[in-house]
């Protein structure tokens, strides 16, 4: 195994190890974007549910969704700025598959020295925008659309916008806060009125939190919590577990430097896997397609 090396050129497995525990090697604990993503959903129905990139480091959940199974055709990119995002999402839009559909984004993340992380599906929703300005939320709304997906990057809040996803159907609001004590404080008031957690990112340069909720049956079945250290949140993430619960976001906070994890419980036994602060190259492998 090893090719009579003194140590093996990938990362050993340990048999009955966790890998949050036992963290990897230095100097070999980091990998491209793409060959990350794709290596977690080679082989599988899993869907790139959540991510949230700060300091170079990612976090995500990995999961299968009711929506979408089997699972559509997907694609994932790191770009380094937002104009070749925008140049791949229009060449996607012209690509359509043997049904007609092309692909959308349904997961989009930055990080303030690397760029953008984008997750295509296909047959998501029947049209989509990227928003970069609040005030365009309220009009495109009362059009149809819902906010599947947001992220900042310096002054900039980046929010995607979806019509006709099999998951945003209920009533949603939005709304910033300059601390994440008052916007604890508003998700109470939301969850009182049969609103979850959908969408939550921090823009560094406004010194702001956005955060989205969206009507649902299971409001009383969400719970939520921050935590400084990683051990410390995958303990409570897999307590949660053995009750009903699994994971829908992981969003790493960059002002107060911890991170939060946001469980609803549905009835569905969702098999998921979480990876918290993966060392991204920094010089991430693209994949443009």
């Amino acid at each position: 195994m090893t090719g009579k090396i003194k140590r093996p050129q990938t990362e050993p497995l340990y048999s009955g190890g966790n890998r949050n525990d036992y963290p990897i090697t230095l100097r070999y604990d980091s990998a491209g974007y793409y060959d990350f993503i794709n290596s977690h959903l080679f082989s599988s129905e899993d869907i790139l549910v959540s991510q949230s990139f700060n300091n170079r480091r990612l976090s995500c959940i990995f999961a299968p969704m009711k929506h979408y199974s089997p699972r559509p055709a997907f694609s994932c990119a790191f770009l380094n700025d937002y104009v070749s995002l925008v140049e791949l999402v229009k060449r996607n839009g012209k690509q359509k598959d043997s049904n007609g559909k092309s692909k959308q984004i349904y997961s989009l993340a930055c990080d303030e020295n690397l760029g953008f992380a984008v997750f295509f599906l296909t047959d998501y929703g029947s049209a989509q925008k990227i928003v970069t300005s609040l005030s365009d939320v309220k009009n495109n709304m009362e059009l149809g659309y819902k906010i599947t997906a947001c992220t900042a990057r310096g002054p900039v809040f980046y929010i995607i916008m979806t019509k006709d996803t099999k998951q945003y159907n209920g009533q949603q609001e939005w709304f910033t806060s300059d601390t994440w004590r008052e916007a604890e404080r508003l998700i109470k008031e939301h969850h009182d009125k049969g609103r979850i957690i959908t969408g939550i990112c921090y823009c560094t340069g406004l010194r702001k939190y956005l955060v989205v909720v969206t009507e649902t049956e299971t409001s009383n079945q969400q719970d939520y919590r921050k935590f400084r250290f990683v051990s410390e949140l995958n303990k409570w993430v897999e307590e949660q577990g053995t009750v009903g619960f699994h994971p829908t976001i992981i969003f790493r906070d960059p002002h107060e430097k911890d991170t939060l994890a946001v469980l609803i419980k549905d009835g569905t036994e969702t098999l998921y896997t979480c990876k918290y602060d993966f060392n991204v190259a920094p010089n991430p492998r693209k994949k443009p397609s």
